[in-house]
Parts: structure tokens; sequence; C-alpha cells
């Protein structure tokens, strides 16, 4: 059984996927990612590296709650900016401009909520360029952001199929 499953079963309030991405997934959100003029790049929910390991020529900050998937990480990623906090704690304190990716697809919603106040916020302070988040729903679950474009990609060869929603 795969590390992050484990996890989810032990503490499913807490661990926001179920399976790390697919490689299908990952790669698409790292197309996207790998195209962009942005250098600092802010990955939170880092797991067990699934996506990271696609950025490429990228400042890459992969933030990561959980003690266990942040030492998977760290011991992974040596050239990597790996930080064990909490994603939305550390957000607040990001004063440069960057791009976001978010790959945990079951977020509680207050932690949803919070995190689209930072957003706009960042965005209203020309830090924030763009977001990208790998999610299960198919309906825009970040609404409220205030990006003038998005764009919804379905990967169908994941599990379950999952949608990649771009703001930019």
């Amino acid at each position: 059984m795969n590390l992050i499953l484990k996890k989810f079963i032990k503490d499913p309030k807490n661990i926001g996927a179920i399976a790390p991405s697919s490689n299908r997934s990952a790669k698409k959100i790292a197309e996207l990612v790998n195209l962009k003029s942005t250098k600092n790049i802010i990955e939170i929910g880092g797991g067990t590296g699934a996506l990271s390991q696609f950025i490429k020529n990228k400042n890459l900050t992969i933030i990561e709650r959980d003690k266990d998937l942040y030492e998977v990480l760290k011991r992974k990623y040596k050239c990597n900016n790996i930080v064990h906090s909490c994603g939305l704690a550390y957000l607040k304190n990001v004063n440069e401009e960057y791009g976001l990716i978010i790959s945990i697809p079951m977020m509680k919603n207050d932690v949803k909520l919070n995190l689209i106040n930072i957003i706009n916020q960042h965005l209203s302070e020309n830090k924030i360029q763009w977001f990208i988040i790998l999610g299960y729903r198919y309906f825009n679950q970040f609404e409220q952001l205030r990006f003038k474009n998005k764009k919804r990609h379905l990967v169908i060869n994941n599990i379950p199929p999952a949608f990649i929603w771009h703001y930019f």
C-alpha cells in the first residue's frame, strides 16, 4: 500500500489525497508550469514528489506539512527548497513574484476559503502570477479568484479521473 493511502486511512481529515498524482496528471501540470516565464514556483502538498520530478529550470519550493512525507521529499529532492510547514502559513509570508501549484484534491472548505483570500491579496499586490490546482471536481471550486482567465483540463488516466484548473 502506498504511503499516501496509508496516511489517508489513518487521518483522512488531514491528508488531502488517496494516492500520489499519476504521471499523466503530473506531466500535464508540469507542461503548463514549464512553459511559464515565472521562475519562483511554490508547490503546496508535495506528497511523495510525483509532480516535483517534472518541474524543470525553476526555483521550486515544496511545502509539505506531514513530517513523514516531508522526509521523503528531503531525501528525493536535495536540490530544491523543501519546507515542513502549513502551506497557508507559508504563503502569508511570501514577498516575491511566484506561481502556485497545489496537488491536494480533497481540500477542507475553511482551508479553501483562506487560500482564496491569500491568493486574491497576492493578486492585488502583483505577487502571484498564476495558480494551478489538481482536483476531482468538474465545476470551478475557486470561482471567487480574481484571475482574468481560467482553463480546465481533464486527465482521464488518473485514479479517480482528475481535473486540472489553471488560473492566470
